[in-house]
């Protein structure tokens, strides 16, 4: 075990770990009970081999490094805490560099011994034989090395990162097929039996049910000719038709065959009728509805009856695409029209994941997304496969709402939905009142938020709910907010609890109990088309590499990289359109988990602000949150409308959302490992790959505001928020280069002194606060080269300046 120093040991008294771990230990000791493992490392080395086991192992690792003393004892390779170590050994788990079992002493020490001495020296013992060879790097001159563990990651967008734009689905399908490209798995071999095995007696009672068709004097399915109505030319009409003959005959006979309670299902027929309930008008080919009488609407019927019920994307349980010609099979078109479709589904309803398919002409694919990416299985012709396509039909109808994707932990009672929890060992019922936020994205964190209450607590006091879908190499949100709560840091969302979901007892995972590892690790990656010349625009956020851990707070008054600053200029002012190969089959797809987080202040997104003056009052708290956590040794890294919320009275605002959010640390080098954040505020340095610091935070609180000038028009009669769709939609959809150099015009001295003709009619008055804002900014007319810790003092004074100038609007 690893010997102390005098140093170190006053640093482990000082800092006792006392009852921090306590909840999580006794998680772990009744995982061990149940599972009847031994009390010794061997013992710890079994409990490793099961899912839970690692994520309680996981789960302590990240524990252990947001200890008081992992932010105080030093590391023994270089300048900066053990905690940026620990953040080392956690990537290495994460990503299988590092052998798992070599933490089952560790654990076996932190669960079995009491004593603070031991448990700390056996993680320094870890650590040194973990520990990667460094390779021979040259550091930059301007700042101390960055540790090997923080690689620079790729910019990562989705199609849930829209701000104030009218969607148009050509540029909404482009960036879907950057978002899932890099996920893509195909023709994979078992993938009807992972996806219908789970329904009982489905194969067998398939096997009764194709025997039947093919019986009697006129049968349904012969072994020579397929199915005798499908009709060869396989035009859209004709087959929609025919399924929903097939299936209706089918599920009778299911009736007479089969004692099990059976799901009520109906084939949707919608070609030609745009679906309610998204911003997208999109209609879909064929699908899969809830058998309530609005799943069963064609062309002709919705011609001739205006007050028939339109379908809506909320009732749609399985997608389906439809392609006269079975050369498409395998190839994009069908299965982006698909995944347009399946991003829908995942807006309107609350989702684990979505099943569809593909038929091109008598060729039929099926398809599962999740927040992981998008897996389809080897295709098959129907007439020549029928038992296979019998089986699906009826998998599809006989399926439960669990078991075709809809999230189980989302329940209703009553005719009020509702979550539970378990805090501080007691089971509390949340009421959801109102969905805040639902990101519309396939691939990425998917967060939904709602307001909340506790369903015992009679003055309703609110809570907010939120659901994400994280890297299980990241950080937990959680622990970073109770940190930041129990630190005193003000003007953010204070903690209430935070729970990694479980489903049917176990984790919920993409990788895990979503896929169970039968669609990882097979088939292809690429479609049968030939790739593109130009570049790709973005890299999709499955492509980052997630590292947990700490970056370095800023030294001040560095040096920022005068290259980085600068513009280089781009030849083309075309959008690139993605590669058709994707990534590297070798690596693995990276697994999400499902996080639950609820704090206690509710708010006002900034841009439902009742007055321009309420919009100051914002951002001016918003700002002083920030370097709030900044002083706690946090930085924020994902400043945007969303993310900036306003007390119910307009007085003050606060920031939320800390799921991009990392620890720092005062005595390592300045900048964060990834770039990240919401595109159109992001800076114009994090666009051109700079290390992430407080600065460019700073500067997206500049483009929160230029952004609401030019799109906030007041509000309506009604009272709601009146938002005008502008030319600068277009930075929704640009590559990094481009709304950099887009960015960089913008606040040109040239081009800023025009900037007003842009605002609307009711942001005028902030006008002079932009203009002062730009000034302090940007003091050359471009991104500044020097960081400065006085800048927060800066543009509090701009703020409070036109606080007091907007007089009475702004009290």
């Amino acid at each position: 075990m690893a010997q102390l120093s005098e140093s170190e040991l006053e640093i482990i008294q000082a800092n006792p770990i006392k009852d921090e771990l306590k909840a999580l230990l006794t998680t772990f000791k009744s995982t061990c009970s149940s599972a009847k493992i031994a009390d010794s490392p061997a013992g710890y080395k079994s409990l490793l081999t099961d899912p839970v086991g690692k994520d309680l192992a996981f789960r302590l690792i990240g524990s252990l490094q947001l200890l008081p003393a992992a932010s105080a004892l030093p590391s023994k390779y270089g300048l900066g805490p053990l905690s940026g170590d620990i953040a080392l050994l956690y990537s290495g788990l994460s990503s299988s560099q590092t052998n798992i079992n070599s933490i089952a002493g560790l654990l076996h020490t932190v669960v079995a011994v009491d004593d603070d001495q031991r448990i700390w020296a056996k993680l320094y013992e870890v650590i040194a034989q973990t520990r990667p060879t460094p390779q021979p790097t040259t550091p930059p001159q301007t700042h101390p090395l960055i540790a090997s563990s923080f690689q620079q990651t790729p910019l990562s967008f989705n199609t849930g990162g829209f701000e104030d734009t009218s969607e148009y689905r050509k540029q909404v399908d482009d960036l879907l097929r950057e978002e899932l490209l890099p996920s893509l798995r195909i023709d994979i071999p078992d993938f009807v039996d992972a996806v219908f095995g789970c329904v009982p007696r489905l194969e067998e009672l398939a096997e009764t049910i194709f025997r039947l068709c093919q019986e009697g004097d006129n049968p349904l399915y012969t072994q020579d000719g397929g199915w005798s109505k499908w009709h060869p030319s396989a035009k859209e009409e004709l087959v929609l038709l025919w399924l929903q003959e097939l299936v209706e005959r089918l599920t009778v006979w299911v009736g007479e065959h089969s004692t099990g309670a059976t799901a009520s299902r109906q084939i949707y027929r919608g070609p030609g009728i745009y679906l309610d309930g998204t911003a997208i008008k999109r209609k879909m080919d064929v699908g899969i509805t809830a058998g309530n009488g609005q799943g069963r609407i064609n062309d002709s019927s919705a011609n001739k009856n205006k007050d028939a019920l339109k379908p809506n994307w909320s009732q749609i349980l399985v997608t389906g695409e439809l392609k006269s010609n079975p050369v498409e099979d395998g190839q994009e078109a069908a299965w982006i029209g698909l995944a347009t479709y399946t991003r829908e589904v995942f807006r309107k309803q609350y989702r684990r994941f979505v099943l569809g398919f593909t038929l091109c002409g008598s060729r039929m694919r099926l398809w599962h997304f999740d927040r992981s990416g998008s897996s389809g299985s080897t295709s098959f012709d129907i007439n020549q496969d029928g038992l296979t396509f019998t089986r699906v039909m009826l998998g599809y109808y006989l399926m439960t709402d669990e078991q075709l994707g809809l999230d189980p932990t989302i329940q209703q009672s009553e005719g009020k939905q509702y979550v539970e929890i378990t805090r501080d060992g007691q089971v509390e019922r949340l009421i959801l009142v109102a969905l805040i936020k639902k990101q519309a994205a396939i691939i990425g964190r998917a967060t939904t938020c709602w307001r909340a209450y506790r369903d015992i607590d009679k003055t309703k006091k609110p809570l907010i709910v939120k659901d994400s879908w994280q890297y299980k190499e990241r950080p937990e949100e959680g622990l970073l907010i109770k940190e930041a709560t129990n630190k005193g840091v003000e003007n953010i969302a204070r903690y209430y609890h935070h729970e990694t979901v479980h489903v049917d007892g176990e984790i919920d995972d993409t990788l895990g109990s979503i896929r169970r590892g039968l669609m990882e690790g097979c088939g292809r990656t690429s479609f049968r088309q030939k790739a593109s010349k130009t570049p790709e625009v973005f890299a999709s956020e499955s492509q980052e590499t997630a590292v947990a851990g700490q970056i370095q707070l800023p030294l001040l008054l560095r040096k920022r990289s005068s290259s980085s600053a600068q513009l280089e200029s781009q030849s083309s002012n075309r959008r690139p359109r993605s590669s058709f190969l994707t990534r590297d089959p070798a690596k693995p797809l990276h697994n999400r988990i499902h996080r639950r987080i609820v704090t206690r202040d509710a708010g006002k997104h900034i841009s439902e602000a009742k007055s321009i003056g309420a919009i100051i009052n914002g951002l001016l708290g918003a700002v002083h949150g920030h370097k709030s956590l900044l002083n706690a040794g946090i930085l924020h890294r994902d400043i945007s409308i969303g993310n900036i919320m306003l007390t119910e009275n307009e007085d003050d605002g606060f920031l939320i959302d800390l799921d991009l959010a990392i620890k720092i640390s005062d005595d390592r080098a300045s900048g964060a490992p990834s770039r990240t954040g919401t595109k159109i505020f992001m800076s114009i340095g994090v666009l051109l790959g700079e290390p992430r610091s407080f600065m460019h935070d700073l500067e997206s609180f500049f483009w929160v505001l230029f952004w609401i000038c030019i799109h906030s028009s007041g509000f309506d009669k009604k009272g709601k928020a009146k938002r005008r769709i502008t030319r600068f939609e277009d930075w929704n959809y640009l590559d990094t280069e481009r709304l950099s150099r887009e960015k960089a015009g913008q606040i040109s001295y040239s081009i800023f002194r025009t900037v007003d003709k842009h605002f609307t009619e009711y942001c005028k008055p902030l006008i002079p606060c932009l203009r002062e804002l730009h000034k302090v900014i940007f003091p050359s007319g471009g991104p500044q080269t020097e960081e400065d810790i006085q800048l927060y003092s800066q543009i509090t004074a701009v703020l409070e300046k036109a606080r007091k100038n907007l007089g009475k609007e702004t009290s």
